[in-house]
């Protein structure tokens, strides 16, 4: 977990050294919610060419509202028990990454 304003390059490289299942960006306001960003922790992928994983970005928090994302490997929950549910069922196996 890392706080507010960590700066871009940090980040994609914790993605690629841990190889997470999914990446949680939360953003209190419109103004700290980085689309670019977003897009390219989702578009990051890791692992031996031909078994290539990505991490599924949730956007969480009220910056976020708008439309949803409409993009492959983005989700943006209503709630915490609809996060909850996707995080549990990526860490138990039961949805993959490209099924979000």
């Amino acid at each position: 977990m890392f706080g507010a304003a960590v700066p871009p390059d940090a980040l994609d490289q914790a993605v690629r050294r841990t190889g997470p299942a999914a990446v949680v960006l939360w953003a209190q306001a419109r103004s700290t919610a980085n689309h670019s960003l977003a897009r390219h922790v989702a578009d990051t992928s890791w692992g031996v060419k031909g078994a290539r994983n990505r991490a599924v970005v949730v956007l969480a928090g009220p910056g976020w509202a708008g439309p949803p994302p409409g993009r492959p490997g983005m989700f943006r929950p209503a709630g915490l028990r609809e996060a909850a549910t996707l995080l549990h069922r990526l860490c138990a196996g039961t949805v993959s990454t490209a099924q979000v």
